[in-house]
């Protein structure tokens, strides 16, 4: 048997996976989507060198941008604390014919040449066809090492993330498809009130005031989703869209991304108001969607989030910072501190559970 599972100190669900093909049908839960035409790489980490940190996709390079892929790569894993990498190869570039062997040799032999030098043991460097049952795989490192792939449905892997509630999705442009607008009349319509909202603010209401009926707004708007309802009128979309406008209450909110009762409901309600809110105000449940995603380990969603945020104002520091982690896949965990707050309790009891990083 080639991939168990084990119940971690923090409670999660840990799965050990050796075996190659397991691994290449593990990608589509472990990134959330199915990778195509794809470079992929796996830093082994932590405490027993078997946590994956970081997981990095990128799309494939032409044979021109291979070394500018690597070193790229590179600067990423240098800050890493990694001590085995496991390199995936899915498809090959648009510009390259069908391959009658595995493609992108050269690109691996330089991975393979760089992580020597720096350092992190290379496990296993595979290619795949595309992440499909019955597809074929090869070793980059082996002869006769080769196979087909299983369904990735069937997988330890795809079972533990479905458990614990994670959606793959067939497609990265399928999961960047939960931001799009729901209508962009609609959009156009909230985009007038904002206006006029905005216009109409009473100059005289101290900060404290507004941030306290902000969280307030957040709050309700959080038992509403527990219960299932998402059916926000335009002026509630517009009222919460300003309510995240205001730093004091936007900064309060990320800290729901440690509230482990919490943070499913507060990503589907960033999520809803990043579909249903214009620019430039959307870029602030952008942020929160970016934070929230990153903390989980989800980076795909969470750098696509991050890019809509930037989209809407590509001024804002806070979407600016988070893209650059997320680029040099910096630790999440070390990110916890931007959750700190003395307003917690305005969102949620206090006596809620965080989580423990």
């Amino acid at each position: 048997m080639t991939t168990t599972t084990k119940i971690l100190a923090d409670g999660r669900t840990g799965v050990s996976v050796r075996e190659p093909a397991q691994l290449i049908a593990s990608l589509p839960p472990l990134l959330g989507f199915r990778p195509a035409d794809s470079l992929v790489v796996l830093g082994l980490g932590g405490p027993d060198g078997g946590q994956v940190c970081p997981a990095v996709r990128l799309d494939l390079p032409a044979a021109e941008h291979e070394p500018d892929i690597v070193q790229a790569l590179m600067e990423i894993f240098a800050d890493s604390a990694v001590r085995a990498v496991n390199i995936v190869v899915v498809g090959r570039h648009p510009s390259q014919p069908p391959p009658t062997t595995p493609p992108h040799r050269r690109l691996v032999e330089l991975l393979c040449a760089a992580f020597a030098v720096l350092g992190p043991k290379v496990q296993h460097a595979t290619w795949a066809s595309e992440i499909r049952a019955g597809a074929p795989w090869h070793c980059y490192l082996e002869k006769d090492c080769e196979g087909v792939l299983p369904d990735e449905n069937s997988t330890v892997t795809a079972a533990v993330f479905a458990a614990s509630g994670h959606v793959t999705f067939d497609s990265r442009e399928e999961l960047a498809d939960q931001l799009a607008p729901d209508d962009e009349a609609a959009v156009r319509r909230r985009a007038e009130l904002m206006n006029a909202a905005v216009d109409a603010l009473d100059p005289s209401v101290t900060a404290e005031r507004r941030r306290d009926h902000g969280l307030a707004l957040v709050r309700s708007a959080l038992g509403r989703v527990r219960r299932g309802d998402l059916s926000f009128s335009d002026k509630e979309v517009v009222d919460l869209a300003l309510a995240l406008s205001n730093t004091a209450v936007r900064d309060a909110c990320l800290a729901l991304a440690t509230v482990p009762y919490a943070s499913r409901q507060a990503e589907r309600l960033w999520l809803e108001l990043v579909r249903r809110t214009p620019a430039p105000e959307r870029t602030e449940p952008a942020v929160l969607l970016t934070y929230s995603a990153y903390l989980r380990g989800e980076g795909a969603l969470a750098g696509i989030a991050a890019d809509n945020a930037l989209e809407a104002n590509p001024a804002n520091v806070l979407a600016g910072l988070l893209s650059r982690c997320l680029r040099t896949a910096f630790p999440p965990d070390r990110l916890t501190a931007l959750a700190e707050t003395d307003h917690l309790g305005a969102l949620c009891p206090p006596d809620t559970p965080r989580a423990t990083s």
